[in-house]
This record gives structure tokens, sequence and C-alpha cells, in this order.
């Protein structure tokens, strides 16, 4: 799970994706480092959620690709209905009735209590809040009503697709999770490659040659990668 407690829903898988971890520092005092994405960066933690996120075509974005790889994936039942919310931040609801809440409130959201009159108006500063509140309702519609809900594939990001099918989704044989390798290399995320070759629980009984695989990492003179998106797993 990521590090900190989720703010707002259509972050958290977010903060999921870039979870904290610590950096791997090589016998040559260079390092294993993450590139940085248009949606992350490896030195600075907030990134995704102060930066990135704020964005109305981002949150798009984002929300369009947690429906292609299904939420329900990534959120239980468990998580929706405990109390209080931790997927979202320590508020005394179960995460379902906090969604509802959101959705009944914006569009008079000026009469709304403390909670939901502050949330909007943070939104509606940002000149975001339409789009939340179009992902809130569709969000609910999956996770709650337990509909089918589309998703528009132009929309989507493939990095951040592969990046969650990686995290949350064991590899079926040697050959998926080399390729799941492979990627994190590609896309030069080469410190999270390393914690998949050395940290990663579903990944420790592979008969990998991980010295040699080992070799096609790229490190860095400068210790830039605080917050690998694949981390250490095994502690």
């Amino acid at each position: 799970m990521a590090a900190g407690q989720m703010r707002q829903l259509i972050n958290i898988g977010l903060l999921i994706l870039v979870s904290c971890g610590t950096p791997t520092e090589t016998v040559d005092n260079s390092f294993y480092t993450d590139k940085r994405l248009s949606f992350y960066d490896p030195s600075d933690e907030n990134f995704s959620l102060n930066v990135w996120i704020r964005k109305p075509e981002n949150i798009r974005t984002l929300h369009e690709t947690f429906k292609k790889y299904g939420y329900s994936k990534i959120f239980s039942d468990y998580d929706l209905s405990s109390n209080p919310c931790m997927i979202w931040s320590y508020i005394n609801k179960p995460c379902s009735t906090l969604i509802d809440s959101l959705i009944l409130t914006y569009p008079q959201s000026d009469k709304a209590p403390k909670y939901y009159k502050e949330f909007w108006d943070r939104r509606k500063a940002e000149q975001n809040d339409t789009t939340v509140f179009a992902v809130l309702k569709e969000v609910k519609d999956e996770l709650i009503n337990k509909n089918k809900v589309t998703f528009n594939d132009r929309q989507t990001n493939d990095t951040i697709y592969n990046l969650l099918r990686i995290k949350f989704k064991q590899p079926d044989n040697e050959a998926e999770a080399t390729d799941n390798f492979n990627y994190l290399l590609k896309v030069g995320l080469n410190l999270s490659a390393y914690n998949l070759l050395y940290e990663a629980g579903w990944y420790e009984n592979l008969t990998w040659d991980r010295e040699k695989m080992k070799q096609k990492l790229k490190t860095d003179t400068v210790d830039n990668s605080f917050y690998p998106i694949i981390v250490d797993d095994t502690k």
C-alpha cells in the first residue's frame, strides 16, 4: 500500500502506485534510480498529488486508466465498508458513505457541512470540480453499485496501466515476470527493476540469473530515487 493516507479518492491509485522506499546503493558508490515520468517524480513524494493530479485532463486520464484496469482489482468491498475510511483519510465514516455524501453535496456545496464545503471549495479553486464530480459518480457506479463501466481507451495512460498490473498482479509464470522486469527497464525505472529482482516477495522463488539481469540496470552518480514505484516488500 502507498505511503501516507489518501486525501482524495481519485488520488488513491497514484499513492498506491508511488510507494515509499529507499534507494539502493551499488558497491561502486553509484545508484540505481527511477526516471521521472509525466505523473511521477522519484525525488518528490508529493509530486503526483500536488502537481500532476490537479489538472482535470490528468484526473480523467487516471480515472480512465483505473477503469480499464478495474477499480475492483485495487479496492475491495472491505476497503469501501470499513469504518473509519482509511483509504481516503482518517474519517469516521465508511468510504462508500463518504463518496455518496460528496456526490450529494456538490450541487449545493455552499450549504453543505464544513468538510464537504471545504472539499468542493478546494476543487473549485483548482478548477477541477466538475471533473472530480463526474469521476466520483462513475466510481460509485462501478465499486458500490457493481455496474459495468466502460472506459475511453484514447484517454488512458499505458505506463500507469502497466505499473498497476505489475504492482497488483502476481505473475503467472517466469516469462510474465521477465516481461515485467524488462518493462521497468524500458520506461527507465531501474531502482524499481532492482527491487523486482531482489526485494519482491512474488518474485523471490523464480530461477532467474539475477546477477546477469542486474547488469542491464543503469546507474547514476546522483541518488534521487527516494520513492521508487516498486518497493522492497520483503522486510
